[in-house]
């Protein structure tokens, strides 16, 4: 299935006891006081827009929509967005306050988003629709995001923290690369559209109980039970940046496959009609079930920090069992009644089986994670840090072409058509548990009065991952976008895998009076290897390079602007989504 992918934008690139730790307040916004209840409101209203700056790729179309690629399932963004065109032009308005009473508050915050491209214009091949999508998949919509009360307290001179509702709470040490012990919380992919974006800032906050607390100077410990199962928010079919048309919610009419209608004679079609086949010009439709989200029962962790004052280091122990917040594709076989028929259809009995199969997105439960940090400064004032994650029950997914053709394995001479098989009318589940381990460390490096910036912040980290007990690739294979099809054996998830994001950011301050800027390069390049899906984290040769340039007027206006461009691997489907956004903004 079309992973997941974070790639992109996480290429561009101790324990908080107290509220104040957890949220700092911007140097913006509105304090007042109502009684003894300390009030502050924040305020960001921006306006965006973003080009395409890339040819459509068109081994990453599907042949049936004109390209060369072999399947059409994650190609309607490429077929809606030319090179050159608009593919966003956003409003968006967030809003903070934090209400605060002693020790004890409560901060709220939500966002609203009017994008004018999609809601407005019409697309050259499937216009987008709001209808049925999350909201955070809509083009216009409001949100809440944070809603928490919290109360902060000491218990024999040592302080604690208790939050209750929807909030962030992120472990770990990781900077730009995911995967590892930060998995508390679903992510959002259009956050990491901007240029340098960090892992953590881009999580989503959910409903949950979470508390802190120090046992002695250089003990404590951190627990968090969340209350409701949220999955990660993910792209709109035919959206510029959607890496597949089957998976958001509501997006059910497009997992077609095999002919397209056109090719078909008038007797087949009459034929697939009458057994119940839905065919068009992009091929047969595989329907959708209804997704089989994971309960809200049954997540929760807990983590340790402990400060070895000799090694000036902080070390981390951490522990939680939760659920998928990734997608994993999953399948059910059609009925015996129909692979009877099919049999005696001839040519035609794979599309009987393909359009009576249908596919449905589910969210494994229960994976078990286990982690170990350090963060520490070393002798040149150079921030290190760096975490080991396990999971010894990950759920990863298989390559969904042959989970698609193992419902053809079942006719008169196709049994070679996947190395997997089904039985008739049960589901065949898209995944299987494999024990998953990833290392990433990273280094923080801070120079004043460099090149002329008052500060030049450079940041580096490098990750490995690492998945035992593959099958042979005779026997089982995982992962790769079925658009690279069935054929050879390149690109499928490895043992092994690895790579590398590095960023840099000079701090240029009153450039002119009140003005300050900021440009920045960011670079990602995954190394060797591809990394378990559905989240694929590296995938061999895969590169990207982000320039931007943030401006600020008086800590008050701000505009952005950004291009990012997509190279190399032989299997990324990123290499064509090259792009560049310009901003402004208001912060009251």
């Amino acid at each position: 299935m079309p992973s997941v992918n974070r790639f992109w934008h996480r290429a561009q690139l101790p324990l908080a006891v107290s509220f104040a730790a957890t949220l700092a307040g911007p140097a913006w916004g509105v304090s007042f006081n109502v009684g003894d209840v300390e009030a502050q409101l924040d305020s960001e209203l921006s306006i965006g827009a973003s080009w395409s700056t890339a040819k459509a790729d068109q081994s990453l179309i599907g042949a049936n929509n004109g390209g060369t690629g072999h399947s059409q399932i994650s190609d309607d963004g490429r077929l809606n967005f030319k090179r050159g065109e608009t593919f966003s032009k956003l409003f968006m308005g967030v809003h903070g306050l934090e209400l605060k009473y002693g020790d004890s508050g409560l901060y709220v915050r939500g966002k609203y988003w009017y994008d004018f491209e999609l809601q407005d214009d019409s697309r050259p091949f499937k216009n987008i629709s709001d209808k049925g999508r999350r909201a955070s998949a809509q083009s216009a919509g409001a949100q809440w995001l944070d809603a928490f009360v919290y109360h902060n307290y000491v218990i024999a001179d040592q302080p604690g923290a208790v939050r209750l509702g929807k909030q962030v709470v992120s472990w770990g040490e990781g900077a730009f690369i995911g995967g590892g012990i930060n998995a508390i919380n679903p992510t959002d992919a259009a956050a990491y559209r901007r240029p340098a974006t960090e892992y953590k800032d881009g999580l989503v906050p959910v409903n949950l109980f979470y508390l802190s607390q120090s046992l002695t100077d250089r003990l404590s410990v951190e627990g968090f039970y969340q209350l409701n199962w949220e999955q990660s928010e993910t792209d709109n079919c035919g959206t510029f940046f959607s890496q597949s048309d089957v998976i958001a919610h509501g997006c059910s009419g497009n997992y077609r496959v095999m002919n397209k209608r056109s090719a078909l004679t008038v007797a087949d079609l009459a034929a697939l009609t009458s057994a119940g086949v839905d065919i068009n010009n992009e091929g047969v439709l595989v329907r959708r079930d209804a997704d089989r989200n994971a309960r809200n029962s049954g997540q929760f962790g807990l983590a340790m920090h402990y400060r070895f004052d000799p090694l000036d280091t902080e070390f981390g122990a951490f522990f939680m069992n939760y659920h998928s917040r990734d997608p994993i594709i999953s399948g059910r076989a059609a009925s015996q009644a129909v692979y009877n028929a099919a049999s005696a259809a001839g040519g035609l009995g794979p599309m009987h089986v393909a359009g009576n199969a249908s596919y449905y997105v589910e969210y494994p439960e229960d994976i078990r994670l286990y982690g170990l940090s350090f963060a520490t400064t070393l002798s040149t004032g150079t921030a290190w840090k760096g975490e080991l994650s396990y999971r010894p029950n990950a759920p990863v997914q298989l390559n969904t072409d042959d989970l698609l053709y193992a419902n053809v394995t079942l006719l008169p001479g196709l049994a070679d058509a996947s190395p997997l098989s089904v039985t008739p009318g049960a589901d065949a589940s898209g995944y299987r548990r494999k024990e998953v381990t990833q290392f990433q460390t990273s280094l923080t490096h801070v120079l004043d009065n460099a090149m002329g910036a008052n500060r030049l912040i450079l940041t580096g980290e490098i990750g490995i991952s690492h998945v035992a007990g593959l099958e042979s690739r005779s026997d089982k294979r995982y992962g790769r976008d079925p658009v690279f099809g069935q054929e050879g054996d390149d690109g499928f998830t490895t043992a092994n895998s690895w790579g590398y994001r590095a960023r840099a950011v000079w701090e240029y301050n009153n450039v002119l009076p009140g003005i300050n800027l900021k440009p920045g390069l960011a670079w990602s390049h995954d190394v060797s290897g591809y990394s378990p899906g559905p989240a694929a984290t590296f995938e061999e040769g895969r590169k990207a390079v982000s320039l931007g340039l943030d401006a600020e007027y008086q800590d008050t206006y701000t505009s952005s602007v950004s291009y990012t461009n997509f190279f190399g691997g032989r299997y990324s489907t990123l290499s064509d989504r090259d792009f560049m956004a310009l901003s402004v903004g208001v912060k009251f």
